[in-house]
């Protein structure tokens, strides 16, 4: 009998559901039967509530930026002991009988959660029904996120080294808990294809510096702006950029219209699934910070180029980066261009830059992850006898109450 995985994601930006498939993708390629759910367009009744998880979070970064950090910020201070007042708990009051229903009705071996709310709901769960099943997640950022203090229930959490242990069990997590693996991409990112070739493929030259532009829109200059400005400003020197621009289908269009000097090539593709290709032909990438788009550079020996004004969370992975000598920071237009400058008169710089990133990277963490689900054998009770019209209102009495230790 195959065994059996359930996968909750939250579509809260891209890089969930993106981790969501990377799992997916490896679990079904090693025999196993895959059932992916996202937790909110699934179960949650509540308009508001998928509002702010899909929508809310963009527009808070873009136009309340420092408010946002602030409560980001704030609201990582919370201590476990106020895991049930926790301001995700509210959200997710309605959905507890369906996803306890949905666990016993497919009876999966083990569980990975994308996101940190489905962890809210097992934790809380867990408190009052067994789950026989293994449940994983990982933090999906270099910065720890708020409210992993209420779902410290889950078995197993990912994070990207040792060194953030101790924090985590500040927020109520058990070192055994902790698994050092690093975060969950896709498996091409991991993949080694070699710069020669991968330029070939695109038509490009080798011995060139090659930039990869990939910031999607972003929140405060999307590709236009950024392809512009290197344009504009570094037009004396031989470059080659390539520009992938996701679903910045406008951003696309003012690239293509761009007048680009004879010395500079550029490839401006719009929504690629060979991204991996596209990294590999590059020297440097310029981009978000978001863990996942960090992971997958990190795992592609790919230095970063980020700018200064982030949310805290990719503040944060960006500051690793340039801490541990694998990523670079520009606070304006002007700024960037001294950096890029700088790189490409300086090739020791650059090699230097890349040793730090094979440092850092972790890229087996979802064939790692992989294994260890596919080790787990969840036992079920053949009969249950649940009220599921009751669920939602025992869990919403037990948050009334001092958390007890998961």
């Amino acid at each position: 009998m195959k065994k059996r995985f359930l996968i909750f994601t939250v579509t809260a930006g891209n890089g969930h559901n993106s981790a969501a498939n990377a799992v997916k993708e490896k679990l079904e390629a090693m025999g196993g039967e895959v059932k992916v759910v996202d937790l909110l367009h699934e179960y949650c009744d509540s308009k508001t509530f998928i509002w702010i998880q899909e929508k809310g979070y963009g527009l808070a970064v873009q136009y309340l930026h420092k408010i946002y950090n602030a409560f980001f910020r704030k609201y990582q201070k919370l201590k476990p002991e106020k895991a049930n007042k926790s301001p995700v708990q509210g959200g997710l009051l309605k959905m507890y009988d369906k996803v306890l229903q949905l666990i016993y009705d497919f009876k999966p071996d083990a569980i990975y959660a994308s996101h940190f709310l489905p962890c809210v709901m097992i934790t809380n769960l867990r408190k009052l029904y067994p789950l026989p099943a293994k449940t994983y997640s990982f933090i999906f950022d270099y910065a720890v996120c708020p409210f992993w203090e209420a779902a410290t229930g889950i078995d197993y959490l990912l994070i990207p080294n040792e060194s953030y242990m101790p924090y985590m069990i500040s927020k109520g997590f058990k070192k055994e808990q902790l698994l050092p693996y690093g975060l969950t991409v896709n498996e091409k990112f991991s993949r080694s294809i070699d710069k020669s070739q991968a330029r070939a493929k695109l038509g490009l030259k080798d011995g060139v510096f090659t930039m990869f532009v990939m910031f999607g829109g972003g929140f405060w200059s999307g590709n236009y702006k950024i392809v512009k400005n290197i344009v504009k400003n570094l037009k004396s020197h031989s470059l080659q950029i390539i520009v992938a621009n996701g679903k910045a289908e406008k951003d696309k269009r003012k690239i293509d219209k761009l007048k680009i000097p004879a010395n500079i090539k550029l490839l401006n593709f719009g929504f690629s699934k060979d991204v991996d290709l596209l990294m590999s032909a590059a020297d440097i990438i310029i981009g978000k910070a978001g863990g996942v788009s960090v992971t997958e550079s990190l795992n592609k020996f790919l230095p970063m180029v980020c700018c200064k004004k982030l949310p805290e969370q990719e503040r944060v992975n960006v500051e690793m980066l340039v801490r541990e000598g694998a990523g670079k920071q520009y606070k304006n237009n002007r700024d960037m261009i001294k950096i890029l400058s700088n790189l490409i008169n300086n090739p020791k710089e650059l090699i230097k830059m890349r040793d730090n990133v094979a440092r850092l990277r972790k890229p087996d963490a979802t064939t790692m992850l992989a294994k260890d689900m596919f080790e787990c054998d969840a036992v079920y009770p053949e009969e249950t006898d649940i009220d599921y019209s009751k669920i939602n209102k025992q869990i919403k009495k037990i948050l009334k109450t001092k958390p007890s230790k998961a």
